[in-house]
């Protein structure tokens, strides 16, 4: 067997036994070449020590874009930027959102659902879609939100009207590649966690051009928070989009920073699950154990519904889950449900 450098034998070890990893080892392991030995070890490294919190059991989230219009957040990345969107305004109707939470919802697997908006939402129309959702779904699907900056008392009347966490991150360049701050987005952050509310962030949206230590630095404004759930999401090169002449990296490199930042947030009192955004075989065994199917508008698509084009649905996202050897699926209050052949089956996702 290939002889291992000590500093990486020993920044596993402290995984193992359950110490922090800081900052220089992160450095250190997202350093390595995604194609080495050491970063095939690191993959397995994290995916054991995830699966090892929670019997092996993966969570699928569903995400529905309610409310579509050219948005003024200014993100270089997303298909809605006002400066150079083909979308126009598009509201999704009570039956059809109605319509859509019954089709995630159908088995009752569902761990949680997310209402997308833009950045500047209107909150009334936005709490009717939480009450609606919160109304059709099963007291075992939670309700979250991802929806833009939000104070405190926003937050508050969200968690009132039926919804558990929010998503939100300081995202890679933020102020650069947005018109967004970055001390209002963490502010948000901190918002949500005030109000009671759990938080999801992410360390994205991650290009070619980015640097190790931006996305360490970007990593430990979750992992330095009370975080629910973490995340890697690589950068979609969407056509029209300023960025996208820079490009994509590889899934392999996705699934190196996932197994970095699962090792290092599985410290977290709070955490419980990591993601991985889009869904891929090689993040789900890199410490990944999140897959999240998307209806409605898609910040990471030029359709209107990402459903008929990038989006998963729950069938897809169940069979992903099996073939990546988890041993359940686990619902909004934690239940467990064997994740076998005979479900699949039951649940149609055996194609």
């Amino acid at each position: 067997m290939k002889a291992l450098d000590i500093r990486f034998q020993e920044i596993l070890e402290k995984a193992e036994n359950g110490q922090p990893l800081n900052r220089e080892d992160c450095r250190y392991l997202l350093k390595l070449d995604e194609k080495s030995f050491e970063a095939g070890l690191l993959r397995a490294e994290a995916a054991s020590i995830i699966r090892g919190k929670n019997e092996n059991s993966a969570i699928i989230l569903g995400q529905i874009g309610v409310d579509v219009k050219p948005c003024p957040g200014g993100c270089k990345f997303c298909t809605f930027g006002e400066k150079h969107t083909h979308f126009n305004r598009v509201r999704m109707s009570k039956e059809e959102l109605t319509q859509k939470i019954e089709e995630f919802c159908r088995y009752g697997d569902l761990y949680g659902l997310y209402l997308m908006t833009m950045h500047d939402y209107d909150r009334e129309h936005y709490l009717k879609c939480v009450e609606l959702a919160r109304k059709i779904a099963p007291s075992t699907t939670q309700i979250w939100a991802n929806v833009g900056d939000t104070t405190l008392e926003g937050y508050k009347e969200l968690r009132a009207a039926g919804v558990t966490g929010v998503y939100h991150v300081c995202r890679l360049r933020e102020g650069i590649d947005t018109d967004l701050k970055p001390e209002d987005r963490v502010q948000s952050m901190r918002n949500a966690l005030e109000a009671g509310l759990e938080l999801y962030t992410c360390c994205e949206p991650i290009g070619p051009e980015h640097s190790v230590d931006e996305l360490v630095d970007n990593i430990f404004i979750g992992i330095e928070m009370d975080i629910y759930q973490h995340a890697a999401m690589r950068r979609v090169a969407v056509p029209g989009a300023p960025l996208a002449h820079y490009g994509q990296i590889s899934e392999l490199r996705l699934a190196q920073i996932v197994a970095v930042i699962a090792l290092a947030s599985a410290t977290v009192p709070t955490m419980a699950y990591m993601g991985a955004h889009e869904p891929n075989e090689l993040c789900y065994t890199a410490g990944a154990n999140i897959i999240t199917a998307e209806s409605g508008a898609n910040p990471r698509d030029n359709s209107a519904d990402t459903s008929q084009n990038r989006g998963m649905d729950m069938a897809r996202c169940r069979k992903m889950m099996f073939e990546c050897g988890f041993d359940y699926l686990r619902r909004g209050d934690e239940s467990k449900i064997p994740l076998d052949f005979d479900y699949l089956v039951k649940t149609d996702s055996w194609h």
